[in-house]
This record gives C-alpha cells, structure tokens and sequence, in this order.
C-alpha cells in the first residue's frame, strides 16, 4: 500500500503491508530544516520543487511511458493557480511533466481549481477525464460544485468555468431562507475496477455558516466557516449522478472527538489483504472550515461554543464490506424488485448481502418479458438465510448452474424481508 501525503514543504511517501500500520521511509531526497533524513519526494529541492501544493491526488497511467507510470495532479501554490503534473516510474522520484493541465481564465474568484481535482484514465471512454472545483455564484455564498471535462491527452480539457457541471446543490440540499447554505466540495471519483461501468463519488458537503439565520450569529458571522462531512453518489457514465438517500457516507464524529467537525474522504480506494474488505482513507479533524482563517474567525466560532478542543487533524482509515457503499434494504415485512433485461455470462449468480438472523431471500430468473423460466422460478429457489456473505450462491433446488441462460436477455427478481442486498453478479 502507497500513501501521498502533503506536509512541511512539499509532498510526502509512506507504505504498508496491511493498509493500517505505515512506515515513513527516509529517501534523503529533500532538505527540510537542515536535514535529509525524511520522507519527502516533491519539496525541499525534490522533484525540482522547493514546495508544493496541498491538494493534490496521485493515479496510475496506464497509457504512459514506464519512466510516468504515477502521476501526482496538484497547483503548486496559491500564486500559481493552474493545476500541473508530476510523472514518476516508482511514486517517489519526481519530475514536472505537464503544466497548465487544468486551467481557468476567470480574473477574479468565481472560477478556480481550489480544491483536490481528480485526473485519471477512464478505459471505457478511451479518455483523460478530470472533475474539477468550479464555484457559481448564487444566493448566499459562493457555491462550490464540480464539473466535468474529458481529452485524448494530460491537457485538453475545458477550462473550468466552461466545463459542464455534474453535482452541484439543487432543491433538495438545505436553505436557511432565500440562501442556500450546503454547496459540494472536492469530488473523490473513481471508476470502480470490480464491476462493470461503475462510478463512484465522495463529495464533501459543505455547510455554511451565515448571518441572521442561526442564533449563534445573528448578526456577524465568521468567513467561509462550516462543518463538512462526505457523502456518496454512483454513475453508470461518470457524467449523471444518483445520490440515493443522500444520507452522510462519513458522518462527523460526535462532539470533542477528533472528527467532530470535518470529515474530507480522499481520493483513492483499495481492498484488504484477504479481499473481504475495502479501505479508504479520510481527513478527519475537530476544526470547522475557516478555524484560523484569522483572528476575528476564531474569536467568532469561539463565542459561539465551536472552537476545537483537541486543534488536530489525522488521516483516518474507513472499513468496508467488499462492494458495500449502498445496498437494496428490505423492510421487516418484506418487499421485492425486478431488474432491467440484461445478459450475463457465467455459470452461477452469486449474492453480496446480509440477512443476520430473522432475513429471507429467494431469486427468481424471467425471460425479457417478465415471464418466470421453467426451472427458475420463486418457489424454485431454496430459501437464503442466515447469511452475512460476499459470494453467497443462488440455489434452485439444489442447483447453481444457470449457464443455459447466458448470453440471453434474462430479468432476475429478487423477493425478500429483513435483509440488505449490497450486490449481485454472475460469475
């Protein structure tokens, strides 16, 4: 496991075995207050770098040359606006590669790259896609959403006050009066490599704290200042999203702890050891957005009772199921869906789900036009229960194989109580 972390002046490496216990090896590489006996790779005279940016993300190329398999898409500093490449054979001896990757011509602050911006492959496409920060402006506080663009080559991309906006707040997000007070900060998107044309988003909700609508500023109010936590939204293109139940993906600790008021996933995914699990890594932190920002910042949210009272901020580790972000719940007293048709190849369907104690699950195959398959029907299938399993096969009286029906346009419906489907494949 490889983790890219900013620190000090510039960007640092660590590595694991496990994903949980993390060595920082000394590369001597950069020069931090007189020393070389650190872990820094783009900084301190590495990488050609007196310093770096904060917000960057690290992804693997599979289009580049050997000698820029990594790539780190980072702005440098706050003076060089422009989002930029380094290139790397091994993730930790960089070069500047490409600039002016992501770009905005805007003069002023309503357009610009202030955030960790995604760069990455997508296979399906045969393209670069990038999601990027582009602020609007509308009632209230300047909104932050992300927006979309894709190119043949590192660069090419719109700019991002043209590039179309994918998430961005709507009627459902939270109002205090005529102002709009949750915008979407950073994106984290991956195209999910176990399941077919599968998009995943972990944008950050940003709550604004703003003047005369909460008692706690009735009148002045402290800048740019607001918890965050992470939510959660999939796509089958990467340009329409579905954000579900809306519901937090990483709810903010509870109060003193040291995720209490922001909670910022990262980009990148990656499974366990043993391939049961998936692990993702987040800022988690006790300081509200705007905490420091300057002396009347922290005098307000310290009246108000939310200064912080530990001041840190960590990286912390999420647990997951395999496959685990949303799942199909059935109610206590049942329900059932039917999918779309579709055609699948393989020998056997295989359900992620957890009924604990008291759940029931049955699977029914039909034809194209809803009809039962002989062979497949509900009242086939043996009863699923007493399963918290990842793989659990699809018996119809005692038998797994449905390759008979591969390749043909089939429906599977799925009938069920007390129990949360996570996923389904044939395999």
């Amino acid at each position: 496991y490889h983790l890219w972390y900013p620190a000090g002046p510039g960007l640092c490496y660590a590595r694991s075995k496990d994903g949980i216990v993390w060595e920082k090896p000394n590369l001597g590489l950069a020069d931090c207050n007189g020393s070389r006996d650190n872990n820094i790779v783009i900084g301190g005279g590495a990488g050609g770098m007196d310093k770096c940016g904060s917000e960057g993300m690290v992804f693997i190329d599979p289009t580049a040359p050997p000698d820029q398999r990594f790539r780190y898409a980072v702005r440098i500093s706050d003076e060089l606006k422009d989002t930029v490449v380094f290139s790397s054979p091994d993730g930790i001896r960089w070069k500047l590669t490409h600039e002016h990757v992501l770009t905005f011509t805007a003069p002023q602050k309503p357009n610009h790259l202030d955030s960790q911006n995604v760069i990455f492959w997508d296979d399906r496409i045969g393209k670069y896609v990038a999601y990027m920060r582009r602020n609007v402006k509308k009632t209230g506080p300047r909104m932050r959403t992300v927006a979309r663009s894709e190119s043949p080559r590192l660069g090419g991309f719109a700019e991002a006050q043209e590039a179309p906006i994918v998430l961005a707040h709507d009627e459902l997000d939270a109002r205090l009066g005529d102002q709009e007070v949750v915008d979407y900060y950073t994106s984290g998107v991956i195209k999910y490599p176990w399941a077919q044309d599968a998009y995943f988003m972990f944008p950050q909700a940003y709550f604004h704290y703003v003047p005369g609508k909460l008692a706690e500023f009735p009148k002045q109010c402290p800048a740019n200042a607001g918890p965050l936590d992470t939510r959660f939204a999939a796509s089958r293109d990467g340009i329409t999203w579905n954000r579900f139940d809306r519901r937090p993906f990483v709810r903010l600790g509870m109060r003193g702890e040291f995720d209490c008021m922001n909670a910022r996933l990262f980009y990148g995914l990656v499974p366990s050891v043993d391939g049961r699990e998936l692990y993702m890594y987040y800022l988690g932190s006790d300081q509200l957005h705007g905490w420091g920002r300057d002396e009347r910042n922290s005098r307000l949210l310290t009246e108000a009772g939310l200064a912080p009272t530990q001041n840190t901020s960590v990286i912390s580790r999420l647990v997951s199921r395999r496959d685990g972000f949303v799942s199909a719940r059935a109610a206590y007293a049942g329900g059932e869906f039917t999918t779309p048709p579709m055609r699948f190849a393989g020998k056997e369907l295989v359900l992620n789900v957890d009924t604990s104690a008291a759940g029931l699950v049955r699977c029914e195959l039909q034809d194209d036009r809803g009809r039962p398959i002989d062979g497949h029907r509900l009242e086939d299938c043996d009863v699923i229960h007493t399963a918290n399993e990842l793989d659990r096969p699809v018996r119809w009286r005692g038998r797994t194989d449905v390759s008979a029906l591969a390749g043909r346009p089939v429906r599977l419906r799925v009938a069920y109580r007390d129990a949360d489907l996570y996923a389904f494949q044939f395999r």
